[in-house]
């Protein structure tokens, strides 16, 4: 019988985490290509960010919605095109603090009934208070590697 070591799996962790932020990256250049973001030394369209921040913003979400116990794939993506979409510091409103916080498993139908929940004033307060410094250290720092 074939078995595969648990180290031989770790060996593959850096290659599927790239795969999956590249696929993260294509999902938000097809989708929301004109979203709107603002970065602390200007704003730019998805499609017109340069692929180091972007890179590095798709990672710092994954990181960012893995940090509130996100597991799934499809969830991920989900926080991370609300942090494009919305606001990169959508999850600091009380409502999405609360349910980050206090949620057990967080899975699509967990975020979709979050999503629900909110009323088009939540919506209004968080775009009221995008906080472009809210990206991560790279974009921070303006950084064009």
């Amino acid at each position: 019988m074939f078995r595969v070591k648990a180290e031989q799996i770790r060996m593959f962790q850096p290659d599927a985490e790239e795969a999956f932020v590249v696929r993260v990256m294509d999902y938000l250049k097809e989708k929301h290509a004109d979203a709107i973001v603002q970065l602390p030394h200007g704003e730019s369209r998805v499609a017109g960010l340069p692929d180091n921040i972007f890179r590095e913003t798709v990672r710092d979400g994954i990181r960012r919605g893995g940090d509130y116990g996100i597991e799934w794939k499809s969830t991920l993506l989900s926080f991370v095109v609300l942090l494009f979409i919305v606001a990169p510091n959508f999850d600091r409103h009380p409502k999405a603090r609360k349910f980050f916080r206090e949620t057990e498993t967080i899975d699509d139908a967990a975020l979709e009934s979050f999503l629900d929940e909110m009323t088009d004033e939540d919506w209004a307060a968080i775009e009221k208070r995008y906080d472009p410094r809210a990206w991560n250290l790279l974009v921070l720092e303006g950084e064009t590697v």
